[in-house]
């Protein structure tokens, strides 16, 4: 699916109007807010914060309270909800759906472990599949991983809704006993040749799970779009490729390849435009010395850990959504902050973390001119 916009609206409305009974031009944005919530709440139950800015058209409550490392039990989570477990797994009827309505102001007035998990398990009956998404994924931290979880997850993989299927893919990569379905869209990294050519072209790069992808590469929308916009960068005619793993250890040994791929590419100081963690990659590769001139990240998942060399890089052009999905399940920050450098920063629209490396976002926010 192409760059849709979604426009953010308080949970606290947002949870009044069910994603499937909304006017359709509204249904994906009530969606995107509730999951943005739900993935929220997740985050500060795992001791992060969801955001350190505050946020006028999305406002959040104090979460702090949320923080913990326990488990509750399933039962205890649907006491809460007013069902039994039994209940719970045989509910058709949309009330359970009606009851996050209540659940999300209860995380508001007064939150509490009980009411998140609560609120997870009636997220999971979600008509809509990016709501029912962010339930599993906070579900699994509340209670423990069960089939319900395992069944949503892996349905959600295959949506054709990209941002379903992207956030599905981001859950199921930190849970440990599901990593098979997700390793399925990790490469072999390829190896690097020599050319005998000499330039400092613009090259582009994918993220987490996206070696396979084709917005990046010569004939892709973004590349030829980049291209035509910006013929003054000369595009390389090649793009990287690695692995597209999530592990640390993975992105390592990619950094190790781009630095030895730029080199055998002939690029010296090239500009390079990553996507998410194809900037962790860059980032780890400066740390090994690869200098950069223009580092144009799209919705990077800020870990202060992968900072770059900062010694090594002339221009950083940070492109990202406000509360990023994939980025709030990732557990990475939602915006670069740092004293050593200045970052040019351009925030526009939610939640889509794709969306960044869609033309029609580089269109609608003017961002061909600015990098």
């Amino acid at each position: 699916m192409s760059y849709r916009p979604y426009e953010p609206i308080d949970p606290r409305e947002a949870f009044t109007v069910m994603a499937a009974d909304a006017a359709p031009e509204e249904a994906p944005s009530v969606a995107a807010s509730q999951a943005a919530f739900l993935l929220a709440v997740r985050a500060a139950v795992l001791g992060r914060s969801p955001t350190t800015e505050r946020l006028r058209q999305f406002p959040l409550p104090d979460l702090q309270k949320l923080a913990g490392d326990r488990h509750i039990k399933v039962g205890e989570a649907c006491r809460h909800l007013g069902v039994s477990e039994r209940e719970l797994r045989q509910e058709t009827d949309p009330s359970l759906e009606q009851q996050m309505t209540k659940l999300a102001r209860e995380v508001y007035e007064k939150p509490s472990i009980r009411a998140a998990a609560a609120l997870f398990e009636a997220a999971m009956t979600s008509s809509h599949p990016l709501v029912a998404v962010a339930g599993a994924a906070g579900a699994r931290e509340t209670t423990r991983l069960r089939p319900k979880i395992r069944q949503t997850l892996e349905k959600a993989v295959r949506s054709r809704d990209r941002l379903v299927s992207r956030v599905a893919l981001a859950a199921i990569s930190q849970i440990g006993p599901m990593e098979s379905i997700v390793e399925k869209k990790v490469i072999a990294p390829p190896k690097s040749r020599k050319r005998r050519r000499k330039s400092d072209t613009a090259v582009i790069t994918h993220g987490t799970f996206a070696a396979n992808g084709t917005w990046y590469r010569p004939g892709g929308d973004f590349y030829d779009a980049l291209k035509k916009k910006r013929p003054d960068l000369h595009l390389h005619d090649r793009s990287f490729r690695w692995s597209g793993a999530y592990s640390h250890k993975a992105r390592r040994a990619d950094a190790l390849l781009l630095k030895q791929w730029a080199s055998d590419q002939g690029l010296s100081v090239p500009d390079f435009f990553a996507h998410s963690h194809g900037g962790t990659v860059a980032h780890l590769a400066t740390q090994q010395a690869m200098q950069i001139d223009r580092l144009v990240l799209m919705g990077w998942p800020v870990h202060r850990k992968w900072y770059p060399d900062f010694s090594n890089v002339k221009r950083i052009i940070d492109v990202r959504v406000r509360l990023d999905l994939v980025v709030l399940l990732d557990g990475g920050g939602q915006r670069f902050r740092t004293r050593d450098f200045e970052i040019e920063e351009h925030r526009h629209g939610w939640f889509d973390h794709s969306s960044t490396h869609e033309p029609a976002y580089w269109d609608d926010h003017g961002l061909w001119d600015v990098i």
